[in-house]
């Protein structure tokens, strides 16, 4: 996500759900580029990071086993099909990365177009074999900067915005429909099975999901604190249920300053990713679950990663998937090391 936040202070208690369903999508032909946009193989791109050894121990060689060690590669940063401005289907070369998520068998990256110009879109890749699956092209151009999987109710959650009324919001698409959407046919949107407008936030900035709660948030520089609208969802129907909403305010700045672009839990940890910009090196920082004050003095660990981590996201084998936006176009060769992959971070390892 682009919007900066600062979180200091927050007070998080969850437990986490799962559900054994799982689904498995038959794999189309694909117009969107699936070839990595800058390195054309792992070893090229595991090169390209040697001054961030943790990568290499937390990541690389923690997954040394598994298909592409961990990695997936990020479609569509080269050429994503989409729709235009009046509805037509075009390829944009400008698809940058938002937000990541485990859905039963899949991996969701959320991406918008940096102009403005195109659909926002989802990238379905395969969690097994790691191979393209296919491109979810979305209703209108949110910015996605964040998304998340109910796991009971088996949604997708996208962060929206209503630009018109400058308030935040939250959609979901049933994984259902996801699974049989294709754009190569339909050349359609895949519409929301349900949309909120949340009304005390001025925008959605970051996303997650806990023990059937959704969490919104955004940081305001004028009031100086970031604010966290947590929702109850109704187990029967998947939908927020409004007349059960906390709040978690948090005041204040250290080293994670206003830069926070992300939050994840798990069931022992609360993560924290930010970044700014291609100078500024990203950190991740890990606190004990019931931790009241999110600051890095009182983490467990504070990790250096590459500029520009967006969303990070738990899976439930004591992983952590970590999205980077450096090799979207727009932010290409700006000096930093791109990152054309989501990296797998072993937590036991980010922890040593």
């Amino acid at each position: 996500m682009k919007k900066r936040t600062s979180i200091a202070g927050l007070a998080l208690a969850f437990s986490l759900a799962f559900s054994s369903i799982s689904l498995y999508a038959q794999e189309q032909s694909a117009e969107t580029e699936t070839t990595p946009a800058i390195y054309s193989n792992l070893a090229d791109q595991k090169k390209a990071l040697s001054a961030y050894p943790i990568i290499a121990t937390a990541g690389f060689d923690a997954y040394k086993d598994e298909t592409d060690e961990g990695s997936y590669v990020i479609p569509g940063l080269n050429g994503t099909q989409t729709l235009n401005d009046v509805g037509e289907v075009e390829m944009c070369d400008q698809m940058t990365p938002q937000g990541v998520t485990v859905a039963d068998d899949y991996i969701i990256i959320s991406a918008y177009c940096h102009e403005h110009k195109h659909n926002s879109v989802l990238y379905v890749l395969n969690k097994k074999d790691h191979n393209y699956v296919k491109t979810i092209v979305l209703d209108g151009k949110p910015h996605a900067g964040g998304i998340a999987y109910d796991s009971l109710n088996r949604t997708v959650w996208i962060a929206t915005k209503d630009e018109k009324e400058h308030r935040g919001g939250a959609s979901y698409i049933k994984l259902s429909n996801i699974d049989a959407y294709d754009f190569t046919k339909d050349k359609a949107p895949l519409k929301y099975d349900y949309s909120i407008e949340i009304s005390q936030l001025k925008d959605d900035s970051f996303m997650t999901y806990y023990d059937s709660q959704l969490y919104c948030g955004y940081f305001t520089k004028d009031e100086g604190s970031v604010k966290t609208y947590i929702y109850d969802i109704d187990p029967k129907t998947g939908k927020i249920d409004t007349t059960k909403r906390h709040v978690a305010k948090a005041y204040g700045f250290d080293q994670i300053g206003d830069n926070c672009q992300g939050i994840a839990v798990d069931d022992n940890y609360i993560y924290l990713s930010a970044s700014d910009g291609p100078k500024m090196n990203s950190t991740l920082s890990i606190f004990k679950k019931g931790q009241h004050s999110l600051l890095n003095s009182n983490a467990e660990k504070v990790i250096t990663l590459p500029p520009r981590l967006e969303q990070i996201y738990p899976t439930e084998n004591g992983g952590l998937l970590t999205l980077y936006e450096s090799a979207a176009n727009h932010y290409r060769d700006e000096g930093s090391t791109d990152i054309d992959r989501v990296l797998t971070m072993n937590i036991s390892d980010l922890l040593k």
